[in-house]
């Protein structure tokens, strides 16, 4: 039987504050308050995964970022919709809307 890839609850939304968050932490006291604020939020695996590097929130949701992307697009950002169809691509190849946006 085939496992289901991790999804954590959180938003994609969620789930790059997060990420912001701990790319501008400076600390290890940083990080502990990160913990703390998010950790129960995002879920600590989702936080654990986010602070390892292991996955991005493109990786954990990526039809919800296809789809911030689209609406980046339809904005007129261009270059911040690619970079998450780019991101999204290098954990979900065949993902039908990144896909066919970026060929």
């Amino acid at each position: 039987m085939a496992r289901k890839p991790y999804s954590p609850i959180a938003s994609y939304a969620k789930l790059k504050e997060v990420e912001k968050a701990l790319q501008n932490a400076q600390t290890a006291d940083d990080i502990r308050n990160l913990t703390r604020k998010y950790g129960a939020d995002i879920g600590y695996k989702a936080f654990c995964y986010l602070l390892t590097g292991k996955m991005t929130p493109e990786a954990m949701k990526p039809d919800e970022a296809a789809i911030l992307a689209f609406e980046y697009e339809q904005q007129g950002e261009r270059e911040a919709a690619r970079e998450i169809y780019r991101r999204i691509l290098e954990v979900h190849p065949n993902h039908p809307l990144a896909k066919s946006r970026l060929s």
